[in-house]
């Protein structure tokens, strides 16, 4: 299988990158594509512009940018949600063939103020593999992506946004790419992250766009200061080896994670 990232302008699609990626990836014969977080309408810094940016269902704005897409390749965008109860939410829409794929993944950890937590893990299948979306800071968890890996995920798809101050951003470098490749080997999964990269008003993106294979190899990445498309094959193995991994396979570590996530709550 053939899987892209797109390591995108701190604009997101404002850049109008769009045409050219999908052409790139026509011609390649992607089946799998990644676009950043809030890749549509951008990361809003405050709620106005959240506000105002927001997509509500039918999402027609995302559908219909990636119309011209082949049917055979899948989309993973993300944008503002403005959901029916008027919540916001950073979300990302699966788009195969010009329609939505099952429910859209919101995030679950959001720093933003702007944005509500979400409240679930939708699984996807792009042929015989289930695969999930982990959204930006949920990445630095353990709980989403092994949920995900449990449920039978064997690729985490992984829009990023990692649009902070200069400082920030350089502090986080090496630890947003280390936690990417933990959430590979931990859970046997290939991760495909999308960032953003660039400096525009004393902020920098990331640029941690890469595709990490479930042994913590990074087969594709692109440079940290540089936009554009990184593509790599890869191959999802039938068998996985998480069922080594479980953890309710020992029933006292069982107890003992339970007790503890209790204790964290204040609960008895």
């Amino acid at each position: 299988m053939r899987v892209a990232a797109l390591q995108a302008e701190l604009a997101g699609s404002a850049a109008g990158d769009l045409p050219r990626v999908i052409e790139q990836c026509e011609r390649a014969r992607v089946e799998l594509l990644v676009l950043p977080e809030c890749y549509f309408g951008g990361m809003p810094p405050d709620k106005p512009t959240a506000e105002a940016v927001a997509m509500s269902p039918s999402y027609a704005n995302p559908i219909s940018a990636l119309r011209d897409c082949p049917p055979t390749m899948t989309v993973v965008a993300g944008f503002t949600e403005r959901s029916a109860d008027g919540r916001l939410y950073s979300s990302a829409a699966v788009v195969r063939d010009g329609r939505l794929v099952g429910e859209v993944t919101r995030k679950l950890f959001p720093r933003e103020p702007a944005f509500s937590p979400g409240e679930d893990l939708p699984l996807y299948h792009l042929d015989d593999h289930a695969f999930g979306i982990v959204i930006c800071n949920d990445a630095n968890f353990v709980e989403p992506a092994r949920l995900l890996a449990l449920a039978g995920a064997r690729i985490l798809a992984c829009p990023l946004n990692n649009d902070l101050p200069v400082d920030v951003t350089r502090g986080w470098a090496v630890r947003t790419r280390s936690t990417l490749i933990a959430r590979a080997v931990e859970n046997d999964c290939w991760v495909i992250a999308a960032d953003v990269a660039g400096t525009a008003g004393g902020r920098e993106g990331g640029g941690a766009t890469r595709i990490i294979a479930p042994d913590g190899r990074v087969a594709a990445a692109a440079q940290a200061e540089e936009t554009g498309l990184v593509m790599a094959d890869i191959e999802v193995p039938g068998r996985s080896f998480l069922e080594r991994w479980n953890v309710a396979q020992n029933p006292a570590v069982l107890r003992k994670w339970l007790h503890l996530v209790s204790g964290q709550r204040g609960e008895t």
